[in-house]
């Protein structure tokens, strides 16, 4: 899938949010504090920018999707016990140095008396690594928490989505799927197999536009 293979691997690389980007710079020059939580409409790359600025400040990258893997308290232990030390075991194991973030996404669809005890461990003493969450809805246990910095995602403009797909008319696609570009990327991914524009399959035009990332260089890095 197009959405997963082809995000940018660093955060100069992501189109627009340039308000969340200085949020994530200022966090990651001191992350001890507090977490982050990411929220706004789905599809609009909010766990690519939190992978992307893991990436960046020099993290490894701990990504869990919370609404799957936290359905319990056991789960949340389970959690913080990996997270007890600041690196990694793979980054141990290579020998480096890179520092341990966790990244969890879905947070909202996790379960809710999961949420409370990882709350606990957030605001707790004990969390020795950054997080950063993403979530449509913002959990009601996690509002008004001084510890969890709350960080408003907007879909990007037209103009941004232009970047990416200069053949297609981002205006009407924009419009369509209400700037949701993962929708974006599945329609002229596998729609393009069904789908008839001016008398020609769609997928004759895909190899000509760059996905989620401006002025690359080089040859495509695939995860």
């Amino acid at each position: 899938m197009w959405s997963e293979t082809r995000r940018p691997e660093v955060l100069e690389r992501v189109i627009g949010h340039s308000d969340v980007k200085r949020t994530l710079h200022s966090y990651f020059q001191s992350p001890a504090s507090r977490s982050v939580l990411l929220y706004g409409p789905p599809g609009i790359g909010k766990t690519t920018l939190a992978l992307a600025a893991t990436r960046s400040y020099g993290y490894e990258a701990l990504e869990i999707n919370a609404s799957r893997s936290l359905r319990s308290f056991g789960d949340v232990e389970s959690l913080i016990q990996s997270c007890r030390h600041s690196r990694s075991i793979s980054s141990m194991i290579r020998g480096d140095n890179s520092p341990l973030c966790l990244v969890l996404d879905e947070i909202d669809g996790s379960d809710p008396h999961a949420q409370r005890k990882l709350v606990e461990w957030m605001i707790g003493p004990d969390r020795k690594i950054p997080i950063v969450m993403t979530c449509n809805e913002v959990p009601r246990i996690m509002k008004q928490k001084e510890a969890i910095e709350m960080v408003r995602c907007y879909p990007p403009s037209a103009t941004d989505l232009i970047g990416l797909f200069p053949d297609q008319d981002v205006p009407k696609l924009a419009k369509r799927f209400k700037h949701d570009v993962r929708r974006i990327l599945q329609f002229l991914q596998y729609g393009s197999r069904m789908s008839y524009r001016r008398g020609r399959l769609l997928r004759n035009a895909l190899p000509k536009f760059r996905i989620f990332s401006i002025n690359e260089c080089g040859p495509k890095q695939t995860p």
